[in-house]
């Protein structure tokens, strides 16, 4: 029926592009005249001998129906034969065979112009008429680049893989065109979340030129200008919390066929949603009916991610069809494979039809006769049969959902796809564990009859259900112990290696666990025997944490415990109003709460605090005997100088009446410390001030022993007063002394 975003792949009645010895690089330009039903083609090319001989002859491809085909070499034009080996509806490009001016050499190169017309015509690829262009377009194998200029007010629809070109060329904007590049587009569709891929793309980088592909069709456009032949249908959709605007956009001559699969949308729509149990992701979704995809053999494709999706009409069954394609966007890009999103599409059309009013066709998938498993589909199976594939994969999910216990297990196992973001996409692994964690069914028999190759399978599927045995034995002992409250409940280090089907350490994990249990059975019944009660921080951690975070919190609890009780027997004797015991009280509650480091520090707390209440009381008192008992002598005034023992003692007594009994005591003791060592501070100021004196002395004759030196000579009689400039002379602080 339909593939995921590009999962089309070439057109199977396309003919690809035949082994030939020489290497090329093209751009083939296309300009499409929508409003005449015609395209202009220009294709320039670059060709180098890859063989051993002599070339005297080159071959290009072109469109069915192209005419007026021209090959040049520089200015000359040559000779050229153009033929079809079949008509167009069987898919087959041109051949151009162009005669050289002389034979290209092996290793050399050669540069080739070639143009031709495509007038309107109708074709199973190609439709041309006034106002709509439907068509493919052909390359010249890898080495490619296609590009195609399409009008600017046109509804224009590529297939992805095409990006709007990065440069728009101003001759290309100046007739109202807007210019698309596609060159290897299965590679540029699938990196369509990658914006450094796309602007590189965009750019036309030569690593985007066709290159895996040899096919000569590489690329689609759907053009419509003419107004009387593009039709549009749109409605809100009201979903579970949502409203989803849904389009569809079609031809007019085929309205009725649209009405109907409009109506089918809008039914089909929201009854998806629920059946996935996930909302839809966007806020828009469009239908487009495509002829070219009957043409290629394809009823539908879907594309999840851009939220569009591509119909055939006429097809026998277009209902049908219709739900599929809109169910891949639920079941799209998570998934892995091809079995599960085509499946679970199959699963969903099959589980909404009745209430939408569609029959779907019944698939004899098993009179076929094949066997092979689901997993092998695209993966080294050679059974291409569509309706084997399509049939076994969407009756596999009816088979889980009756294995996981009904269709209420089965939406909660599909809600959590979306959930899962940082697993995508998801593969069955996945839906095993998950459906085995929703139901606690052994899904192994289904698995291995359905899905896995049940010889390669058999050993990790051993070693699987090994593990999880071990796990849900440790799981089940916790939920008893009243830390573990489900199936998924499970210390992250082992939870995180069953996720990845990595089971080798599963059981000396589980070990561990039950040695954490253990010291957490041992606590817990102290927690209840000292009337503490228990904390929920250990079934915090237990589902959420690696076992060694589980561990260190259960020593923490056990820490505390003995801390508080501990204190509390100290403390026994103390007033009901001791603040003390309201630090112990508050211990208890954040014992409660769950964080029992602070509940052991807050413990701790209440001891010092009983001390500091009997320390700050004694300390008061001896500070205020000493107050009265002070005397300063000189040393003691000076050492005085400064302080205010007599505010800290203030202070300590306002404080020890305010309840802070640490304050008051660190107040008093500084009280007393001023008055009991008044002498000392004392004689260490005035020493330091002795100090102070000899260096300032000291300072001064220094400044002035530099200063001082040898005096000027004297001035002889009849020279004047005033001192005269010599390089012999010495300039000296007291030459004024000398001046006669």
């Amino acid at each position: 029926m339909g593939a995921v975003v590009i999962a089309c792949g070439l057109l199977p009645a396309v003919a690809a592009a035949e082994e030939v010895p020489f290497l090329s690089a093209s751009e083939s330009y296309y300009q499409l005249d929508v409003p005449a039903g015609t395209m202009s083609v220009r294709v320039e090319i670059e060709f180098q001998n890859a063989s051993a001989k002599d070339l005297p002859t080159l071959q290009l491809f072109v469109l069915p129906g192209a005419a007026n085909v021209a090959v040049k070499s520089g200015d000359e034009t040559l000779t050229s034969a153009v033929t079809f080996a079949g008509t167009e509806e069987a898919g087959m490009a041109g051949h151009v065979v162009a005669t050289l001016p002389k034979p290209l050499r092996p290793n050399l190169k050669t540069k080739l112009t070639m143009t031709y017309d495509m007038a309107p015509t109708r074709g199973a690829f190609i439709n041309l008429e006034p106002g709509v262009i439907e068509t493919v377009f052909i390359g010249q194998g890898p080495g490619s680049f296609v590009i195609v200029d399409v009008p600017q007010n046109g509804d224009n629809y590529f297939d992805p893989g095409c990006l709007k070109a990065g440069d728009q060329p101003s001759a290309v904007k100046g007739i109202g065109a807007e210019r698309w590049v596609c060159g290897e587009v299965l590679t540029i569709a699938v990196n369509s979340d990658n914006p450094a891929v796309l602007e590189r793309c965009a750019n036309m980088d030569n690593a985007c030129r066709q290159r895996g592909s040899i096919a000569a069709f590489s690329a689609y456009v759907q053009s419509i200008t003419d107004e009387s032949q593009r039709g549009l249908l749109e409605a809100d959709v009201q979903m579970k919390d949502s409203t989803v605007k849904l389009a569809l956009k079609y031809f007019k001559r085929d309205t009725t066929w649209a009405q109907k699969q409009f109506e089918v949308a809008q039914k089909s729509f929201p009854l998806l949603e629920q059946a996935f149990g996930f909302p839809y992701p966007g806020k828009t979704v469009t239908l487009r009916q495509s002829h070219h995809l009957a043409a290629a053999g394809l009823a539908g494709i879907a594309f999840p991610t851009e939220g569009q999706v591509l119909v055939s009409s006429g097809t026998g069954l277009d209902d049908e069809v219709t739900v599929h394609e809109l169910a891949h966007q639920w079941a799209g890009h998570q998934l892995e494979t091809s079995w599960l999103w085509e499946g679970l599409a199959e699963y969903a059309t099959r589980t909404v039809a009745e209430a939408v009013g569609v029959t779907p066709v019944a698939s004899d998938w098993k009179a076929s006769g094949y066997k092979d498993p689901l997993s092998s589909w695209y993966n080294g199976s050679a059974v291409r049969d569509p309706d084997y594939w399509y049939g076994k994969s969407g009756d596999f999910w009816f088979a889980y959902e009756a294995a996981i216990g009904g269709r209420d297990n089965m939406r909660v196992v599909l809600g959590l796809i979306d959930d899962e973001e940082a697993r995508w996409p998801l593969d069955g692994r996945w839906f095993m564990d998950r459906g085995e964690s929703q139901s606690g069914a052994n899904l192994d028999a289904l698995f291995t009859e359905w899905v896995f190759n049940p010889t390669t399978s058999a050993g990790i599927l051993a070693e699987r259900r090994a593990a999880h045995d071990l796990v849900r034995e440790l799981r089940l002992r916790a939920e008893g112990l009243g830390v573990a409250f489900g199936p998924q409940d499970v210390p992250s280090d082992i939870f995180d290696n069953l996720e990845v089907w990595s089971f080798e350490s599963i059981a000396g994990t589980v070990a561990r666990g039950h040695k954490v249990l253990d010291s957490y059975t041992t606590v817990a019944a102290k927690s209840e025997e000292t009337g503490l009660g228990q904390s929920s921080a250990i079934a915090k951690s237990w589902g959420k944490k690696m076992l060694t975070e589980t561990a260190g919190l259960v020593e923490q609890q056990r820490q505390a415990i003995d801390a508080i009780m501990d204190s509390a027997e100290q403390l026994k004797a103390e007033p009901a109003e001791s603040l003390a015991l309201v630090k112990v009280a508050e211990a208890r509650a954040k014992y409660t709460a769950g964080d029992f480091a602070e509940a052991k520090k807050l413990a701790a707390d209440a001891l010092t605090t009983a001390f500091n209440e009997v320390a700050s009381i004694r300390m008061i008192e001896i500070a205020q005997a000493k107050q009265e008992s002070f005397t300063p002598s000189f040393l003691g005034k000076v050492g005085m100088l400064w302080s205010d023992p007599r505010g800290d003692l203030a202070k300590a007594e306002a404080a020890y009446e305010a309840g802070d009994s640490a304050a008051a005591l660190k107040l008093s003791r500084s009280a007393y410390d001023s008055w009991n060592t008044a002498d000392m501070r004392g004689i260490q100021r005035l020493a330091m001030l002795a100090a102070l004196m000899c260096a300032l002395t000291f300072g001064v004759w220094f400044l002035l022993r530099k200063l001082d030196g040898p005096a000027a000579p004297l001035k002889k009689p009849g020279q004047g007063h005033f001192l005269e400039s010599s390089e012999e002379r010495v300039k000296h602080w007291k030459d004024w002394e000398n001046i006669p």
